[in-house]
């Protein structure tokens, strides 16, 4: 017993022989960029439904993928149905890993497209944020809007130069952020955007204009979410957003007999025209 301690320790000090702590480092190393293997086509997969505004889930979208030539009964969604065919396509990696790495280690489930959905966001954020810290100002536009559970949110954009891919100056608007409100006075409104922008990581100091619709709350120069961020950012000059001016001159032109008798016709038009194929055609 001791002659044999003897050897593993002159081998381990000659570096002929690892230590057993650097074998399971070796080893965890090794587990790693396993796993980092495997996930790159999942993450690819969820890439590509991302940007294509494939929806990802199905009736059934838990457990291992069936890789077998029957179709699953149920509807396992788009990320599974890709899944399965970039395997029986010839990604022998990946159908290697959905053949025999255990339950919950397929990184398929809803949990981890969440996640991996939101990582990807993320990621965009940041992308967005970068780009505009480092030119010479942004706008911010908001407006709110209450979802199916009942909850108001308003909607955070941002306006700024950015660059095309040729590198021409090109006017850029970027969605950032849903943000939950409950209290809807100008002054928590305005709290609410400069701490989203704030946790964003924008710089304030960039911040030279603002363009909300012309309710009380957002546009008041005493009272408003535009008065109380001037406060902050003092070069952010309120401006009516133009889409809601003309939606508002719109539903005021409505009110002319006029106007209204015109839009009518157009519409009672174009449904006399839909509603034949041969009516259709001749136009």
């Amino acid at each position: 017993m001791s002659t044999t301690l003897l050897e593993n320790f002159l081998a381990v000090r000659s570096r002929s022989q690892h230590d057993i702590l650097t074998q399971l480092d070796h080893g965890l190393k090794k587990q790693a960029e396993e796993n980092r293997k495997n996930l790159l086509p999942i993450i690819e997969t969820t890439l590509f439904c991302g940007r294509q505004e494939v929806p990802l889930r199905g009736t059934d979208d838990s457990g291992p993928i069936n890789m077998s030539e029957v179709l699953p009964f149920e509807n396992g969604g788009n990320f599974r149905a890709l899944l399965r065919m970039r395997a029986k396509c010839g990604d022998a990696a990946l159908r290697a890993h959905m053949e025999t790495s255990p339950a919950n280690a397929l990184y398929t489930s809803p949990k981890i497209q969440d996640e991996l959905i939101t990582l990807c966001g993320k990621i965009i954020q940041r992308k967005i944020v970068e780009n505009i810290n480092s030119g010479s100002c942004f706008s911010v536009l908001a407006d709110e809007a209450t979802d199916i559970s009942r909850t108001a949110h308003t909607s955070l954009c941002v306006r700024y130069v950015g660059h095309d891919t040729s590198g021409v100056p090109i006017l850029k608007e970027d969605f950032v952020d849903f943000v939950p409100v409950y209290d809807l006075t100008g002054k928590a409104l305005a709290s609410t955007i400069l701490n989203s922008l704030r946790g964003h990581g924008f710089d304030l100091n960039l911040l030279c204009g603002q363009g909300y619709d012309g309710a009380a709350s957002m546009s008041d120069h005493l009272n408003g979410v535009q008065a109380f961020i001037r406060q902050t950012a003092p070069k952010a000059l309120y401006v009516h957003c133009s889409a809601h001016s003309l939606n508002l001159a719109l539903l005021h032109a409505c009110k002319l007999p006029s106007i209204r008798n015109c839009l009518g016709t157009v519409s009672s038009t174009c449904t006399f025209v839909r509603a034949s194929p041969q009516r259709t055609n001749e136009l």
